[in-house]
This record gives C-alpha cells, structure tokens and sequence, in this order.
C-alpha cells in the first residue's frame, strides 16, 4: 500500500467497514478486461477468515465468467462523503482477493440467503419459499486477501 498512514490494521475498524458497506464491486476474469459487477452482499467471519455472499441469477455472464476462473478480487466502499472545506473525498474501504464458488445446493443457499436478509433487514426469521431458493444464484467468496484503507480528518 501506498500510503501506509492510510492502512486500517485494526481487525475490529475492518469489520466495521465490511459490516456498514452497502455494495461490493467484485471483479471477475475476463478478457480483455475485468468483469466489473455491483451487488449488495453478506458476509461472516470465522476468527479473522471472511467469507462473502453475493446473489443474483444463477445463469449469465457473471455466472459463466465465475465457472470459468473463480479468482476475483472486490471493493467495499463505506462512509464516503464529500469534505468540501478539505477539497477532498473521505472514505473508508475494503479491498481484497478471493475464491469464488457457485453454490447450488439449497441449504448454503439458505443460509446465504438469510445472512443477506439480515444484513439488508437488521433481522430475518421467516420461511424462505423454496421456490425462490431454487431459482436464485448465489456465489460464496472465500476471501484469500483483504486489507482496509481510509481517508479522513486525521489521515
């Protein structure tokens, strides 16, 4: 990193920020140029390991592209706004890399799913309607690399 003045090392200010993040921009392979795609997104830490959830339809080009090289790397972006008396832009983010796997089987995908709905609701304990649960796309990230940078008064 660049500016190491900038680096976020503390693991409970890099949750924080993955936890406040509403979109992830994950880059997949492509050629001749990565494959770019916003979506909202889940996640759950074991210890320090993270593991995201992204959902969408489970066909197309984000889906193929995935089946064909399941590296990617993402971008989770939280708190930015603009500093207007500073000239400048303060941020918080999240970079990283990772494997991702397209998930099929229903209870993953139910579990992805409810940790989606708790992130976007605060809370989810309904049924899911196993229609919905078949014809939705999920793809799990184990992430290899994540490293956590910000912009602010004091940075």
């Amino acid at each position: 990193m660049h500016r190491t003045d900038r680096e976020i090392t503390d693991f409970e200010q890099l949750k924080t920020i993955i936890e406040n993040g509403e979109i992830i921009n994950t880059a997949i392979m492509d050629s001749p140029a990565p494959y770019v795609v916003p979506t909202n997104y889940a996640y759950e830490f074991d210890g320090r390991r993270l593991t995201l959830y992204l959902h969408g339809a489970a066909r197309g080009k984000k889906w193929a592209l995935i089946a064909n090289d399941p590296n990617v790397s993402f971008s989770i972006v939280s708190d930015a706004h603009l500093e207007p008396d500073a000239h400048t832009m303060y941020y918080e983010s999240i970079l990283g890399t990772g494997n991702a796997i397209l998930m099929t089987d229903q209870e993953s995908k139910e579990h992805a799913l409810r940790l989606l709905l708790k992130k976007e609701l605060g809370h989810f304990d309904g049924p899911l309607d196993p229609d919905d649960l078949a014809h939705v796309g999920i793809i799990k990230i184990n992430v290899a690399t994540y490293t956590g940078k910000q912009h602010n008064a004091a940075h």
